[in-house]
Parts: structure tokens; C-alpha cells; sequence
């Protein structure tokens, strides 16, 4: 088990194999087997570069570009930077505190990414974790008249109009924000794979629920955040150098924790996935 705040069965590592090495059928399957049953997996001690973290992300689906230009890896463009560093050096603000709100990639698109993996450069000496909320557990452990009414509840879901989507927000120009428009989803979706039912909402992106009104709403998504969160409903990663995490988007929320010095390196590779076309 990796390092964790609580044994459960949200994260799982697995130290036997090479994800530089083209991933046989029999390999894949194991993943794909143990993914099924922890939402988040850890490959420690991995020597990659981007083009061969693209290679296994691809093992997935089809990989999903970061919206952020100003990160993609220049080698391979669908792989993002993850960076405390700007290109001069110094440190890199919106790095800083980049993805420190809970969220799920992509919860502004439908469909949006269904799985997601980062790869560690380089690594504080202390802290610098990411946090994973099981979202599996999350609804399981809903009072039932709360359980009732979420079951009938859809999000409204748009670009950095969550409670916590301020740094999103304020740095789009008018022609950006019209690329994006309101989503609905169900609050409650069943996994396509394991067929369990999740909570799936955003810190960031989620702006409020249809037909709830607004403070009502910010009211809703604050009580379902701390419940999803309470401290025996979390994985913390502490990351090393060559770790790639794999997490699920569905059954997951995640962040970064935020508890390293900001002059000290975070530096890390991203992919995000999306369910290949039939």
C-alpha cells in the first residue's frame, strides 16, 4: 500500500511494472483489472519521458489536451506540465497554487476525461502531496433523506463558475469564455465499469444544481464536500521522484494539498483520458 491517511481500498501500488516498456495485452489487463477495484494506482520508480507517458496513457483512450496552452510539453502537446516553475526559473504563481481547490478534470465538458495520470520530475523535500476523495464511499455514507435528494439533483456545470473557480475565472478574455457553455450532469452517475454509484461534482467548475437556487446551492455543494472529505474518506500521495499515479475521474475527487514551500521544485507530466470512440 502506498503512503496513506487511511487503509482502504482507494489507492493500490504496483511496483512490478515498466511503464517505458510497450504494455503487453496480459499486462494491460492486469491494470485495467486492478483499476476496477481501486480508483487510484501507483507505479513507484518509473524513468519515463512525455512521448512514453503518452504511449501508456493511450493504453486508456484517447488523450485530452490540457486547455492551458502555456503547459503543453513541447515533445508531445497532449501531455501537460504540472509546474511551480515558470520558463525563466522563477516561480511559477498560478503553479503554485494550481488544482489546490477539490475537483475532477474536465467537469466543465461532456464527456470529460474518465481517468487521468501525473508523473513526478521533480519533488519538494517536504509535503507536496495530492489528495484523493473516494467518491464511491462519498454517496454510501450519505443520511438517507440527504442520499434521496441527491439522487434526483443535476449539476450545472461551467468554466470556473464553482465556488473555488475564482483563478480560472478571472484570467479568461471575452473570446475564451465563449468557447464554453453550462453542462448539466446527474449529481449521482453509476461507474461504467463497476456499475456503483458515485457523487460527481466540482469545486471549480460546478456553479450550482437545476432548479436550487443559488446560495442554496453553494449551501449543498459545501455540506456534500465535507462529507466526501472527511479525514477516513482520503488518500494522501506523498510524492517521489519516477511515481506515476493513475486515478479515476468518475470515483474520485482530487487536489493538490498545497503543503510545500512554493521556492521548492513541483514539477510533473499530466495526462488526462477520455473513453476511445467505438
Amino acid at each position: 500500500m502506498a503512503d496513506t491517511t487511511q487503509a482502504n481500498a482507494l489507492g493500490l501500488e504496483l511496483s512490478t511494472f515498466d511503464l517505458a516498456a510497450p504494455q503487453a495485452d496480459a499486462a494491460a489487463r492486469e491494470i485495467l483489472a486492478a483499476f476496477r477495484d481501486h480508483p487510484v494506482l501507483v507505479f513507484p520508480g518509473q524513468t519515463l519521458t512525455a512521448p512514453t507517458l503518452a504511449a501508456f496513457a493511450r493504453r486508456f483512450g484517447r488523450i485530452v489536451p490540457g486547455v492551458n496552452e502555456k503547459y503543453r510539453h513541447p515533445e508531445a502537446p497532449e501531455i501537460s506540465f504540472l509546474t511551480n516553475v515558470a520558463a525563466d526559473g522563477t516561480v511559477d504563481a498560478f503553479g503554485v497554487t494550481r488544482a489546490s481547490a477539490w475537483h475532477y478534470d474536465g467537469s466543465f465538458a461532456d464527456p470529460s476525461p474518465h481517468c487521468a495520470m501525473l508523473y513526478a520530475l521533480e519533488t519538494p523535500a517536504e509535503g507536496g502531496g495530492t489528495l484523493f476523495a473516494d467518491m464511491y464511499r462519498a454517496y454510501e455514507r450519505l443520511p438517507p433523506a440527504l442520499k434521496q435528494r441527491a439522487d434526483g439533483l443535476e449539476t450545472v456545470n461551467h468554466f470556473g463558475l464553482g465556488p473555488e473557480g475564482g483563478d480560472y475565472y478571472d484570467d479568461l478574455t471575452p473570446e475564451r469564455w465563449g468557447a464554453y457553455r453550462p453542462v448539466r450532469k446527474p449529481l449521482v452517475r453509476r461507474h461504467p465499469a463497476s456499475g456503483r454509484p458515485y457523487l460527481e461534482f466540482c469545486m471549480i467548475h460546478t456553479a450550482g444544481f437545476v432548479g436550487v437556487r443559488h446560495a442554496e446551492g453553494r449551501a449543498l455543494l459545501t455540506e456534500l464536500l465535507d462529507r466526501a472529505t472527511a479525514p477516513d474518506n482520503l488518500y494522501y500521495h506523498r510524492w517521489r521522484p519516477g511515481d506515476v499515479v493513475l486515478w479515476d475521474e468518475h470515483a474520485t475527487l482530487h487536489r493538490n494539498a498545497g503543503d510545500y514551500p512554493p521556492n521548492q521544485r513541483r514539477i510533473m507530466l499530466r495526462a488526462m483520458v477520455e473513453p476511445a470512440a467505438a
